[in-house]
């Protein structure tokens, strides 16, 4: 009996021992999950997330910025889709301001609605995109700092105009 438990003891404790190895190198994550399933009649919805801060990346070369481009998806089975921007969209630093032109399907946003996706495009569904573009800077370039600004575009599905 001795020898069984002499045999025991040290295998008690090598498992307990390596058990609470594995515990303390424990380690957690948790993920947000989403899903999104758009009505069948209308939406305008980004390709690819758009999460987070987006940045311009700085051109040293000319001192200009690259613009952004997102891919969206649209449709609208009962008439076109109009876009609008709720404010001019300018780049702040607390002192300077520099102007972004925001497209969409190639059609420059201001902030009354205008159509972007047609009729019969928009019937079966479009894929096209949005573009950011920083304004080109002025002689001596852009005042130093860090700019920040929000883009809030609308868009409307607008039905068809019938003619009596």
């Amino acid at each position: 009996m001795f020898k069984k438990f002499v045999m025991a003891a040290p295998l008690a404790v090598l498992a307990f021992s390596s058990s609470m190895a594995f515990a303390a190198g424990e380690a957690r994550q948790s993920i947000d999950l989403r899903a999104h399933v758009p009505t069948n009649t209308f939406h305008v919805q980004p390709v690819t997330p758009i999460s987070g801060p987006q940045s311009f990346f700085y051109r040293v070369q000319d001192g200009g910025f690259d613009p952004l481009s997102f891919q969206f998806d649209t449709r609208n089975t009962n008439g076109s889709i109009h876009a609008s921007l709720e404010s001019l969209v300018e780049l702040f630093n607390g002192a300077n301001t520099i102007p972004v032109k925001v497209e969409f399907n190639g059609v420059e946003l201001t902030t009354t609605p205008q159509m972007v996706v047609d009729e019969p495009t928009s019937t079966p569904g479009h894929r096209t995109s949005m573009r950011l573009t920083p304004a080109a800077p002025g002689v001596g370039g852009y005042p130093a700092g860090d700019y920040v600004t929000v883009a809030n575009v609308t868009f409307d599905a607008v039905p068809p105009v019938v003619t009596p």
